[in-house]
């Protein structure tokens, strides 16, 4: 009896002792479970969080983008158009002279007073569509200025920061977003290289896009038209011209041709347009005319206009504002375009006390879709803000010290 009471007195302490240990492991397991489950949390909502900023910011640069292209697409049409009210000026005249030549001839001078009544019918109707167009298109060039600055207020810092806690605080309400406070917790040397990484990433924010306006951005603006211009074969030759604020200089357009008849007589057509490095891009100008030079005993004569046109946006419109302001990036011979955008997420935890921190970053990259790799422009692979290939994507960040 005496000696199943020791052994049962030994047993007890030992079952004791491992339900002890069993208990502390599921305890010590629980923690590390639940630590591993928010750390977790906190990796999964920075990634998202730092995408989210870059495909915002993306989005806000295609933004201006589209709009850069169609004030630009705009102000070509504006500048067709004085071109073709120049040229109809033009051909009216034509018409009308020779009316007034054949109006005598039977059946002849009949045709053409006709035809001479339809080219000012067209004419009249053109200038009068003209001012319509002209002046809608300058109410359209001022709302997209107007979203474009809203574009770029959207890419203030902080606008970013609010979207990314957002974005975070749907995995847990608890987590913060490139806070400063919330980065002290951070042992270091983490502490200083995050601190660091913000403040370049805001500066660079702040200094990346910029407004400017035409005529008063080293001919920025001008270059991009001109090729623009230069590209189309058909466009160039209505909108081909000196670049000045003066009338046309003939000989230097597009509209062009001539001919000799028996080496008697020589007949020419002439037409150019200016493209005006005005502070808004606007002062398009035209002019047509028809010529015809004689020879005599003595040799040729001087040129003898038969007709002629002209055409000019201001006075088409009353006043034609052209392209106030556009955006472009503020560092233009940035060779790649890269824009960080980097998420760093803290959560403290009471209990048990821990923080639980990350780092995530994004990039914003001007990436040419592969459709256009063989039919743009060679400038198209330089980052611009008139073509709208900027694309968000999640990039290994680096290693900290």
């Amino acid at each position: 009896m005496s000696t199943t009471n020791g052994a049962s007195g030994q047993v007890l302490p030992v079952l004791l002792a491992m339900i002890a240990m069993g208990l502390s492991a599921l305890f010590v397991a629980h923690r590390v479970s639940n630590a591993l489950g928010q750390q977790s949390v906190v990796v999964n909502a920075a990634d998202a969080a730092a995408y989210s900023g870059a495909h915002w910011t993306a989005r806000r640069l295609n933004l201006m983008a589209y709009t850069n292209r169609a004030m630009l697409a705009n102000h070509i049409a504006v500048g067709h158009l004085v071109a073709y009210i120049s040229w109809l000026r033009y051909v009216e005249n034509a018409s009308a002279r020779l009316a007034a030549v054949s109006s005598f001839i039977p059946y002849v001078g009949t045709a053409t007073r006709v035809a001479n009544r339809a080219v000012r019918t067209s004419l009249g109707l053109s200038e009068r569509l003209s001012w319509g167009f002209i002046n809608g298109v300058d109410v359209l060039h001022g709302l997209m200025s107007a979203s474009q600055l809203q574009a770029r207020r959207q890419l203030l810092p902080d606008r970013i920061d609010t979207l990314m806690r957002k974005v975070a605080q749907r995995h847990d309400g608890e987590l913060r977003v490139n806070r400063g406070g919330a980065i002290q917790s951070v042992p270091q040397p983490y502490q200083a290289a995050l601190a660091g990484k913000l403040l370049v990433y805001r500066t660079d924010l702040l200094n990346y896009v910029d407004s400017d306006q035409p005529g008063r951005d080293r001919g920025y603006f001008q270059r991009i038209l001109s090729q623009s211009i230069d590209d189309d074969h058909n466009l160039s030759r209505w909108l081909r011209g000196r670049r000045s604020h003066g009338a046309p200089r003939f000989g230097t357009g597009g509209r062009s041709w001539s001919d000799s008849i028996l080496g008697l007589v020589k007949l020419r057509k002439q037409g150019a347009t200016n493209q005006a490095p005005s502070p808004d891009a606007g002062g398009w100008r035209s002019a047509d005319r028809f010529q015809i030079r004689e020879r005599d005993l003595f040799g040729w004569e001087s040129w003898g206009t038969l007709a002629q046109g002209r055409a000019n946006a201001d006075r088409l419109a009353g006043n034609y504002d052209g392209i106030d302001r556009y955006t472009h990036l503020a560092q233009r011979n940035n060779t790649d375009g890269r824009l960080e955008i980097p998420a760093i997420v803290t959560r403290s935890a009471t209990n048990p006390p821990a923080t639980h921190a990350h780092y995530s970053v994004a990039e914003v990259v001007y990436q040419p879709s592969k459709a256009c790799k063989d039919n743009c422009p060679p400038d198209n692979a330089k980052p611009t803000l008139f073509n709208p290939y900027w694309r968000a994507r999640l990039v290994a960040p680096e290693i900290l010290p």
